[in-house]
């Protein structure tokens, strides 16, 4: 079995669901570092009229935090904006079919952030009928690459799918490891990332499911 793992980003690139369509399990870690301001569990990017559109999800307390104990800030009516926002882009496009799958779970209150990104997620691997099992993970620990053989081994699994952002990090010490716990090291060959850098949601929206589902 090929599993991969990845944080709860707010509404993922293409990239993300690439990777999940890869493997026999995919694996939602949250018992790690949240990243908040310049990371993408709380916020991602679409395209208006005008150029880039932020969608933020605001939230409570500081980045000293794990990513399963980050609380969302419902002080602010950012539910309303986020909605509204891909209401007034999307709604007319040809798969607004599609739209009030994603926009009706604006309208629970969420607590946590991590519960609110799952949702979405699932939500758009089902649209793109997208059959992997998707586990959100609370418990698994580890640092770099020990986290990644750490959930293979709970789960069973002989190979891990990297992203290519991992070309970054990897070195003799990160191969030595994976070599030595038995778990085949891979990773993923298209760069999805810097050819489509917005939100699925955008591509679903302006360019249709086919075509994703073409891509990835």
């Amino acid at each position: 079995m090929i599993l991969a793992a990845h944080q709860p980003n707010y509404l993922p690139t293409l990239s993300f669901f690439s990777k999940i369509k890869a493997v026999d399990k995919f694996i939602v870690m949250t018992n790690i570092q949240f990243e908040k301001g310049e990371g993408w569990q709380q916020r991602h990017k679409i395209v208006g009229p005008s150029g880039d559109i932020w969608l933020t999800v605001p939230v409570l307390g500081s980045q000293n935090q794990l990513i399963r104990d980050v609380k969302i800030n419902n002080n602010t009516p950012w539910q309303r904006k986020h909605k509204k926002t891909l209401q007034q882009i999307y709604g007319k496009s040809k798969e607004a079919p599609l739209l009030p799958k994603i926009l009706q779970i604006y309208d629970k209150n969420w607590d946590r952030l991590v519960d609110l990104n799952f949702q979405l997620i699932i939500t758009i691997a089902s649209v793109l009928d997208i059959k992997t099992p998707i586990i959100l993970d609370e418990e698994v620990s580890g640092k770099k690459q020990e986290l990644l053989i750490n959930i293979c081994k709970k789960y069973g699994a002989v190979s891990y799918l990297s992203g290519v952002g991992v070309k970054l990090y990897i070195d003799e010490d990160f191969l030595k490891k994976f070599e030595a716990s038995g778990v085949e090291h891979k990773i993923v060959e298209k760069n999805l990332t810097s050819e489509f850098p917005y939100s699925t949601i955008h591509y679903l929206f302006t360019k249709g499911r086919a075509w994703i589902l073409d891509i990835i």
